[in-house]
């Protein structure tokens, strides 16, 4: 198993990152061991093509929207978990991970989070109802 957590520093026992493709830094775990890569992507889709390439079967962040999302599921072969809204450091993100008690995201579960990814990309907008394209 190999899992993928996106961290906001570089140095041992980071916070995780809130955000999931603009995520600079990202921690690899492989059993023991915990090794934290630049993030050469730009953007949560260049971000999963990366992951697959590395061998990721599992990812646990905070939010994402629905872009990395769907190229998560267009691979196949990847789990998502969801590290829970609170500031969390990468220790006792690995742990609660190991102890189980993380959840595992589903289409239902994942939409909730989505919802929550994009409501804080619509700064001052009180939904007019069109579609907000992000091109970051």
């Amino acid at each position: 198993m190999k899992i993928a957590i996106p961290v906001k520093m570089n140095k041992k026992n980071p916070a995780v990152a809130p955000l999931f493709g603009k995520a600079k830094w990202f921690a690899f775990v492989e059993k023991e061991s915990v090794t934290i890569m630049e993030n050469p992507a730009k953007g949560g889709k260049a971000v999963i093509e990366w992951f697959a390439n590395e061998g990721i079967d599992t990812i646990i962040m905070q939010e994402m929207g629905v872009t990395p999302y769907e190229m998560i599921q267009a691979h196949g072969g990847m789990s998502l978990y969801h590290s829970g809204y609170e500031r969390i450091l990468l220790d006792e993100l690995i742990e609660k991970f190991a102890d189980g008690e993380l959840e595992m995201l589903n289409d239902t579960t994942m939409a909730e989070i989505i919802k929550q990814h994009e409501s804080r990309h619509i700064h001052g907008d009180h939904g007019h109802g069109h579609e907000h394209h992000h091109h970051h």
